[in-house]
């Protein structure tokens, strides 16, 4: 049986990180070969001998039936910008996750997630298309993280919690139970959230307070 070849989408710093944990999930799923990195940046990788190469920019793709990709870009924008493109042209996205991490019962995920090493999901909650739960992030239970929403490493989004499409959260960042955090909105590293954030905010510290509205 031919196998199923693996793009990572991004050769940034996330790219770079989701290059070595592909290889610790192939272990567990050896039908699976990763091939290469979709990025627009030329000279990403340059610096580097050990990684697999850059093989197409964005516009350049063309997708083939045994391809799938792994999204690696981190903010929310330009996530949702390369993704669109790429699904127009019919190309295929796999949910990766960790053989560290651990998800609970009732479970929901969406297309394209990436659930990074050492995260816990814990039980019944939803998790929309291309989001991204960097390493040691906590989701508990009853809650929903929007679609193309990213957390970064050592995130805690509490029971009940609703972060709407399009929520960055910087590292370590915290929300406490039953909060909603509006689409778009920005939650700065540290920042412990304690009551609900418009869309489109920016907001930073302890209390999390906002500094910038869009």
């Amino acid at each position: 049986m031919s196998s199923k070849k693996l793009i990572i989408v991004g050769a940034g710093g996330l790219g770079r990180e989701v290059h070595g944990w592909i290889k610790d999930w192939v272990v567990h799923h050896p039908d699976h070969v990763l091939t290469g990195f979709i990025d627009d940046g030329g000279i990403s990788l340059n610096r580097f001998s050990h990684y697999a190469d850059v093989i197409s920019t964005v516009d350049a793709y063309e997708p083939k039936a045994d391809e799938y990709l792994v999204c690696a870009i981190g903010k929310p924008s330009d996530k949702k910008y390369v993704i669109d493109k790429l699904i127009a042209k019919g190309a295929q996205f796999l949910t990766l996750i960790h053989p560290t991490a651990i998800v609970g019962e009732n479970v929901t995920l969406g297309r394209g997630v990436l659930i990074c090493p050492y995260s816990v999901l814990s039980v019944d909650l939803t998790v929309g298309d291309f989001v991204t739960v960097n390493t040691l992030c906590t989701i508990s239970h009853d809650s929903h993280v929007g679609h193309f929403s990213t957390l970064s490493l050592h995130c805690d989004v509490t029971g009940g919690v609703i972060l709407e499409d399009g929520v960055f959260m910087g590292s370590r960042a915290s929300v406490l139970p039953k909060l909603r955090v509006g689409r778009g909105a920005v939650i700065g590293a540290g920042a412990v959230v304690i009551r609900d954030v418009l869309p489109g905010s920016t907001v930073v510290g302890v209390p999390a307070r906002c500094i910038a509205q869009n």
